[in-house]
C-alpha cells in the first residue's frame, strides 16, 4: 500500500504489520507448517538470528508515551545490530500511521555508536535519517533510552513483500553503555513461554499463508517491544492479560 508523504510531496509504502502472542508450543507448530511453505530470510544461519537494539528518546520520554497512548502518528528511533557482531550497525526510524507501518535505515559506524553511548552526537550530515536525528538532539535532547534484546526466526515470500517472524526470549536493560556488552545483564520482558509472532506485507495476506497461521488460538496485540521494555524499566511491571501498550 502507498500513501503520500506530504511533507515531501513523495510516495512511500507502508506495510501492515500484525503481532500475536504465543508460546513455544505454538510457534513450534507454525515453524513447521510454515517451513515447507516458505523459505527463511536469506540472512538467517540456522534456526534464526540474535537482535539487539538500542532505543533513543527525549528526557520526558516522548517516543514511548506517545506509544502507550496510542498516538496514530508516531515514530520511534533505534540503533541495531545482529548476533552480537557489532562490525555492522544500522540506524532506524520506524513510522507508525494508524494500523501501517514504514521503516527508514542507514548503515552507521561502530565508533559513531559508541560515541553516542558516551554523550555524543549524531553527524550533521548529509544522510536525512542522521540529520533528522541530529536536529532531534539539538532541540529535543534526544538520547539513548534502552536495550531490547531478542532471538528471532523469519520467514519471507516475494510476493507481497511478505516477512513472518518469530522473537523470542525478549529482554531488555536501561543501562545502554552495555550495548556492545556480549554479558550484559538483561531483563525478560514477557512471562515464561510467552513469545511474538509478527506478520508484515503489504496489500493482503494470501489465504494459503493465512490458513498456515491460523491456530485458532491465537490472540493479536497491539505490542511495542520498546513500550513494554519501557513499562518494564520504569517500574510499571508487566501486564499479564493484554499486553497492550
Amino acid at each position: 500500500m502507498r500513501v503520500s508523504d506530504a511533507a515531501s510531496g513523495k510516495l512511500i509504502t507502508m506495510r501492515h504489520e500484525e503481532k500475536f502472542i504465543c508460546s513455544e508450543r505454538q510457534l513450534t507448530l507454525l515453524s513447521s507448517r510454515l517451513s515447507s511453505l516458505l523459505p527463511y530470510d536469506d540472512n538467517q544461519s540456522g534456526d534464526g538470528y540474535r537482535i539487539r537494539s538500542l532505543y533513543f528518546d527525549t528526557p520526558e520520554r516522548k517516543f514511548f508515551r506517545e506509544s502507550v497512548n496510542g498516538v496514530d502518528h508516531r515514530r520511534k528511533y533505534r540503533i541495531r545490530f545482529y548476533n552480537l557482531d557489532a562490525s555492522f550497525c544500522r540506524m532506524e526510524r520506524k513510522d507508525t500511521e494508524g494500523r501501517l507501518k514504514q521503516k527508514h535505515s542507514a548503515k552507521i559506524a561502530q565508533e559513531t555508536v559508541r560515541e553516542l553511548l558516551d554523550g555524543g552526537t549524531f553527524c550533521d550530515s548529509e544522510n536525512a535519517l542522521m540529520r533528522e536525528a541530529y536536529l532531534l538532539q539539538e532541540s529535543e535532547g534526544l538520547r539513548p533510552s534502552s536495550i531490547v534484546d531478542y532471538f528471532r526466526t523469519a520467514f519471507t515470500y516475494p510476493t507481497g513483500n511478505i516477512r513472518i517472524t518469530f522473537d523470542r526470549n525478549i529482554s531488555c536493560t536501561d543501562r545502554v553503555s552495555e550495548f556492545f556488552d556480549k554479558h550484559a545483564l538483561l531483563l525478560p520482558v514477557m512471562p515464561a513461554d510467552r513469545h511474538i509472532l509478527e506478520v508484515k506485507y503489504d496489500g493482503i495476506l494470501p489465504g494459503f499463508i493465512a490458513r498456515a497461521l491460523d491456530t485458532g488460538s491465537l490472540q493479536q496485540v497491539s505490542f511495542s517491544k520498546y513500550a513494554y521494555a519501557m513499562s518494564l524499566l520504569l517500574g510499571n511491571g508487566r501486564k499479564e492479560e493484554g499486553y497492550e501498550l
